[in-house]
This record gives structure tokens, C-alpha cells and sequence, in this order.
């Protein structure tokens, strides 16, 4: 009879029960499976148009507001963001990029050579707040960058200088309306005029040049001494372009008394002319050089008074600068430094203001000092460009990225491309941020990055690269390496360089050998069971009955035995006899691997 065979599949379950377990435990050993994921990437950073080209004119100011556009993150919800403009490339000093709108803008200095100028970048840089917490924005720590090539092409045009056209005017006459035009000639023709010295009740029209007004009472006599400006209001100013243009203007004021029948008789006798130099010259002296010949040296508020002959003019010269006490002061004559005098106009008046010093410097310090540094006369432009980024010569993996400007009124300017008016003595100063150099190093391929990051800030790092194979058996058997400190992140106070570690991982490798261990016991237990089936058991009633001796003449039929009456309860069925060795004949037991008398294996 056959027998269960419950007792073999709770064998085998155990079995695989078992090899599980040391799956679990390996793994577990191992310190588990890692997932290693490609961050999800968003929507690329770009501005829009790549190239942007435009005319620009020789001497007129130009200011141009390229389209620029951005694309925003399409991750969702994506952290606060800024967009800062900066230029790289060989971008004249007379053009200026606006870091907050992209705007360029500048004027072109005469002399420049038509045509186009070599192409320079503007660049946009998508600086997000919070970079951590947008996962989809790109590898941490760095920001999307994306540039536009500007190419300007020059027009030249040489503008014919500014003058005040001198013209004759009327004696005006106290208390009586009285007007005259101021005219000029050259530039583009769109003049503004000032004036300072008008008599009371005279007045200047910016846009026309009229002089016009009442002349108030008691303003009768002269002559009034006018310093007349015109500036173009369409050149640009600088050096070379169509600078402003200054002249001085004499009014006379006649008085009723002097009224006979609206004709008026001047008389002269002083030949002699005086050269008074004002109180702003309060250090040193000024030559005073009359029709090209040197005359005196005076000193502030210092006064000479030299002879001619009647109706007769001479040119005085003074200097334009006066050195001060040190190299940084120095005073500037005020408007003209010439004059012409005779009968008429017999004193020329000079007098001086001191010039103001504008220094330059960086912060931190040993930075290249930006250009510009110099004296400014009151009202005076000021330019400068700060360079950024700067490399430091003396730290490797240091650099700096430029900031602001401090002004020397102690504002601050955000362009790296600098103009402000002269108000103040004081020096123009360079921010700038510090950056140092992360770098990721391993001693196994593929892995050699970096990325800068502010001085005091906290810099992160997170690797997307795939395992890497072992070597030789394991690497055969699908054994990797992964890295242990794959991301986090370091308080940037210099230069780091982190190496990144790996850690064996024999995952694989294991679960491979198991599964081959399980079919290896599979195959025996089959084929073990299979030998053990081949042999069968004779019954002992069927031995009884082969070897039974009937006495002679008996009956030969054998006698069948009798059915039982009552079924045997399961447990009460007779245990199934034991086999036998094939070497020895020795019983065995069903389940013996070995026999007990010879130890062949069963």
C-alpha cells in the first residue's frame, strides 16, 4: 500500500521556508536594496530671442528693450524665482546692460569705425530661492542659465560742433518789455539753453532761447555779465560728440533819465582793464596770460589792473586746474578760463571751485581696482565697469561675483556698468560676493563634478548615477557598487572636495546562488524519490502462500482469506515494511539516506 506523503511536502516547504529566510537575511546584511532615480527634469530655461541685432549711430544716444522672455519651471508647485541679466564678451564700455530688465543702452563715441561691432552676450540666470524643494528644477545648486549673442552695427555720423552764434543785441530799457533770441549752430539742432546772470525781470526760455521780460527798476546800467549754455538735447555729451557750448552775453540797461528820443550815447574814457580772480581758488595761483603773453600770477580774490590803449580787446587766459595741497585736490575755473575785455566790457572775472576726487576700489580687497578714478568737476558723469567673475590668484577654487556698487554718497547702484552725476568727493567701491569651489572626486569612473557656492551657505550634492559592475565573480554574477554618501550637503566657509565612497552590494548575486541551490535540491530530492519507487514490497501473505507445502492428494486451489469484517481505522493500519539494502540485504527504513550496517547511501 502507498503511503502519505504529507510528511515530504512539509519537508520541502521547510525548505524553501528556509532559503527564504537567508535571502532576507542577506539582504537585510547587505543593508537592503537602493533605488537610484534620474531627478525629473522641467521644462529647459531660455531667453528669448537668441540673437538680437540693431543699428546703432555715431554720437546719439540709443536705448533698446529686446524682447527678452523666459520660460518658467513646469514643475508644480515650483519655488519663487528671479531673473538677473549680465553680459559676458567684448562688449564696448559704452554700452550698459540693465540687470534687473535686460535694457541696453549707451551712446556712441565719435571717432567710432562704422559697421559691426563684435558680438557680445547678454545673459539671463533663473536664481531660485528655495532650490532644495524643487525637485524638478535640475541638479541642486545650480542655476538655469541661458544667453542672447547682441551684435551692433555702427552708423557713422560726425556731428558738426556746437556753437553759440554771437549776434548784436539792443540796449534794453528799465521797466520797458524787452526780448532777444539766442541762436546756435551745429550738432543735431534740438537745443537747450540756460543762463545765469540775467538781471532781474529778464528770464530764458530752455526750449526757444528768447530772452524775455521787464527789466526791474533800479537795474538800469552794465554791462550784465550772461553765461550762456546750449546743449544738444540729441547728442550724447561725451568727449568728441557735441559737448555743451558756453558764451558769455552782455546787456546793457538803459534808464529813462537817459531817454532822448530813444537814442542812447556811450562814452569812455578808462584805457584800462582788471583781471579779479575769485575766493574759490583757495590754494595756490593761476597764471594770467594776456594776448599769449604771461602777465602775472594771482592767488584767490587776488585783483591786477593792466593798461591799454582805447578801443582796443585783449584775450586773458588763466589755467583751466590748479593743483592743491595734496595729489587727490585740485581746483577747476568755473565755465570758460578765457575772456576777451576792452572800453566796453573792462574786467575779467575768474573764479575757481575745488574738483572732486572719485576713487575706485573692490570689497573684498586685491580685486582689480575698476577704471575711472580721477578728478570730476560738480555735475561731472562719472563711468565705470567693475569686471565679475574675478578669479583669485592667490586661493584656487575661489572666485568672486559681482554684487553692487557703494557710492560715494553712500548709496548703492546694482549695475555692473556704472554712471552716475558728481555730487560728492569719495570713492566708487566694487561689491562683491564670495564663492567657493564644490567638487565631487571618487576613485571610480565617471565621477568628477563641481559647482560653486556662496561664501556661508550650505552647498548639496545628489548623484543620479547608475550602479557600477564589480570586478571579476561577483561583477559576473551581477554584483555592483553603490555609492554611500551619494547626496548631501557641507557649510561652504572654503573650498571642499568631497570623495565619494561605495559600498559592495551582493543583492544579486545572492539571490542568484539561492535560486540555484533550490533547483539543485529540486533535482536530487526527484531523483531520489524516483530510485526509492523502483523498489516494491512483496506482501508476507503472498510469501505465505509461494512457500506453502499442501500434503499429497490435498487441494491445491489456495484458500483466498477472508475480507475483514470491520475497516482498520487509519491509525490503527499496519506501518508499511522497511526496505532493503541493496549491498547488504539489511532492512532500511523508508526515509534512511544511509544503511545502518554498510553506509552505502541509500
Amino acid at each position: 500500500m502507498r503511503t502519505s506523503n504529507f510528511g515530504e511536502r512539509r519537508r520541502v516547504a521547510g525548505f524553501f521556508r528556509l532559503c527564504m529566510g537567508i535571502i532576507v537575511s542577506l539582504t537585510l546584511a547587505m543593508g537592503g536594496m537602493s533605488l537610484n532615480t534620474q531627478p525629473v527634469q522641467a521644462a529647459p530655461f531660455d531667453i528669448l530671442p537668441i540673437a538680437y541685432n540693431d543699428n546703432v549711430t555715431e554720437c546719439v544716444p540709443f536705448l533698446f528693450d529686446p524682447p527678452f522672455t523666459t520660460n518658467t519651471p513646469s514643475c508644480a508647485p515650483g519655488p519663487a524665482y528671479a531673473v538677473f541679466f549680465w553680459w559676458a564678451g567684448p562688449k564696448p564700455l559704452w554700452v550698459s546692460v540693465d540687470n534687473i530688465t535686460g535694457v541696453i543702452s549707451g551712446c556712441v563715441p565719435a571717432g567710432t569705425p562704422a559697421g559691426p561691432l563684435p558680438a557680445f552676450q547678454v545673459g539671463a540666470t533663473e536664481l531660485y530661492i528655495d532650490n532644495i524643494s524643487c525637485a524638478c528644477c535640475g541638479p541642486i545648486g545650480y542655476p538655469s542659465v541661458s544667453t542672447c549673442n547682441v551684435i551692433l552695427t555702427v552708423i557713422a555720423n560726425v556731428p558738426i560742433p556746437l556753437t553759440i552764434t554771437p549776434t548784436p543785441f539792443l540796449v534794453a530799457w528799465e521797466n520797458m518789455p524787452y526780448a532777444i533770441t539766442l541762436a546756435a549752430t551745429g550738432c543735431s539742432g534740438n537745443y537747450t539753453w540756460s543762463a545765469t546772470g540775467l538781471p532781474m525781470g529778464l528770464n530764458l526760455d530752455a526750449g526757444t532761447g528768447v530772452i524775455s521780460g521787464i527789466p526791474a527798476p533800479g537795474t538800469c546800467g552794465g554791462p550784465y555779465t550772461v553765461t550762456v549754455t546750449c546743449t544738444d538735447a540729441v547728442m550724447c555729451a561725451s568727449a568728441g560728440c557735441c559737448p555743451p557750448a558756453t558764451a558769455p552775453l552782455y546787456l546793457y540797461i538803459d534808464c529813462w533819465a537817459n531817454y532822448y528820443g530813444m537814442v542812447t550815447t556811450y562814452s569812455t574814457t578808462a584805457c584800462d582793464f582788471t583781471v579779479n580772480i575769485g575766493p574759490g581758488l583757495a590754494y595756490g595761483t593761476t597764471n594770467v596770460v594776456i594776448d599769449g603773453n604771461p602777465e602775472a600770477t594771482l592767488a584767490g580774490n587776488g585783483s591786477k589792473i593792466f593798461t591799454s590803449v582805447p578801443c582796443e580787446s585783449h584775450l586773458v587766459i588763466v589755467d583751466q586746474t590748479v593743483q592743491g595741497p595734496d595729489p587727490k585736490t585740485r581746483y577747476g575755473c568755473i565755465g570758460s578760463n578765457q575772456k576777451w575785455v576792452s572800453d566796453v566790457d573792462s574786467v575779467a572775472y575768474f573764479d575757481y571751485a575745488p574738483d572732486m576726487w572719485i576713487d575706485t576700489g573692490s570689497d573684498p580687497a586685491g580685486i582689480t581696482q575698476p577704471p575711472g578714478a580721477g578728478f570730476y568737476a560738480a555735475g561731472a558723469g562719472f563711468s565705470s565697469s567693475a569686471p565679475s567673475p574675478v578669479q583669485s590668484v592667490s586661493q584656487a577654487g575661489t572666485r568672486y561675483l559681482f554684487k553692487a556698487w557703494s557710492l560715494p554718497d553712500g548709496s548703492t547702484n546694482p549695475n555692473r556698468d556704472l554712471w552716475f552725476t558728481v555730487t560728492y568727493a569719495g570713492k566708487a567701491t566694487a561689491l562683491y560676493d564670495t564663492y567657493y569651489l564644490l567638487q565631487l572626486k571618487s576613485d571610480y569612473p565617471a565621477i568628477d563634478e563641481s559647482q560653486w557656492a556662496v561664501k556661508g551657505g550650505t552647498a548639496s550634492w545628489s548623484l543620479a548615477s547608475q550602479p557600477i559592475p564589480m570586478q571579476g565573480f561577483w561583477g559576473a554574477l551581477g554584483g555592483v557598487l553603490r555609492p554611500m554618501n551619494g547626496s548631501g550637503s557641507h557649510l561652504m566657509d572654503g573650498p571642499y572636495t568631497q570623495e565619494i565612497t561605495w559600498s559592495d552590494d551582493y543583492t544579486v548575486p545572492i539571490i542568484i546562488i539561492v535560486i540555484t541551490l533550490l533547483i539543485i535540491g529540486l533535482v536530487a530530492f526527484l531523483i531520489l524519490r524516483r530510485k526509492r519507487t523502483g523498489v516494491s514490497a512483496v506482501p508476507a501473505s503472498t510469501a505465505a502462500q509461494a512457500t506453502a507445502v499442501y500434503p499429497e492428494g490435498a487441494q491445491t486451489t489456495p484458500v483466498v482469506p477472508a475480507t475483514p469484517a470491520k475497516k482498520v481505522l487509519p491509525e490503527a493500519e499496519p506501518t508499511e515494511k522497511p526496505g532493503f539494502c541493496s549491498k547488504c540485504g539489511s532492512p532500511v527504513d523508508k526515509d534512511a539516506e544511509f544503511c545502518k550496517k554498510c553506509g552505502k547511501k541509500l
